[in-house]
């Protein structure tokens, strides 16, 4: 049995897990504007937990997006760090898919449309199918108004290319969506998920089994946006310009 950490920082959850002999082991905490300060902490815990030392990992897996950019790289670069210092291959997963993942055990749908609160007026959205333990995407991952995601959705339906009955959808980003006047999605709601390492355990032991994991070049971080919420220096407001 291979030794696989996982890690995911794409939201307020910093969470981490670890595959090895003895099963998966988590640690998961609420940690908003404190990732860089914990996760390496975590995966220290994590590993002494397991009874397994770094020098004994196999590969790394993180999820790389969609989700906060300030989370999403820095787990890109604890992951990074890690696997040059114990020349080891990485994983990189979607966060969408992740939540796909988790939600897919709470239902017996074939389908689910997981949703994420984008900010600055949009949405991460994408639809996933279930494929054995596992789910494959449909389609493309977005970033759009939560009213374009509602029409395209609803379009989906009416061409029957989603079933309501057999469709869920998930995520923070639904109740942008729920909130919309005359909303035209009438899908039923798992509440509550939000993205947790342990749930991306299946698809990393599969990618691990067929020989998908490779260097960190090759797993680039995924923000669906051309552009981050990030300002220049001079754009943002500053004491020193009064």
């Amino acid at each position: 049995m291979a030794n696989l950490l996982i890690v995911d920082a794409s939201s307020a959850l910093c969470s981490v897990s670890l595959i090895s002999a003895a099963g998966v082991q988590d640690l998961t905490e609420r940690q908003p504007r404190r990732h860089a300060q914990r996760l390496l902490p975590m995966i220290d815990e994590v590993l002494v937990a397991a009874a397994v030392d770094k020098s004994a990992l196999d590969g790394l897996a993180f999820s790389r997006g969609p989700g906060s950019f300030t989370g999403i790289r820095i787990a890109v670069s604890v992951i990074q760090g890690i696997a040059l210092g114990l020349n080891v291959p990485v994983y990189g997963f979607s966060t969408l898919q992740l939540l796909a993942q988790q939600a897919l055990t709470q239902t017996t749908a074939g389908r689910v449309v997981t949703v994420l609160d984008a900010h600055m007026g949009e949405v991460f959205w994408a639809v996933y199918e279930r494929n054995g333990p596992l789910c494959r995407l449909l389609g493309t991952e977005q970033v759009s108004q939560p009213r374009h995601c509602a029409e395209q959705l609803q379009a989906l339906l009416q061409t029957r290319q989603l079933d309501p009955n057999d469709c869920v959808m998930a995520g923070n980003g639904v109740s942008l969506l729920a909130a919309l006047d005359d909303n035209p999605v009438a899908l039923a709601l798992i509440e509550g998920i939000e993205p947790l390492s342990h749930y991306a355990a299946d698809q990393v032991m599969a990618a691990w089994q067929q020989g998908e994991f490779a260097g960190i070049e090759d797993f680039p971080p995924v923000y669906l946006r051309d552009s981050v919420a990030w300002k220049k220096l001079d754009e943002q407001p500053s004491l020193l310009k009064r």
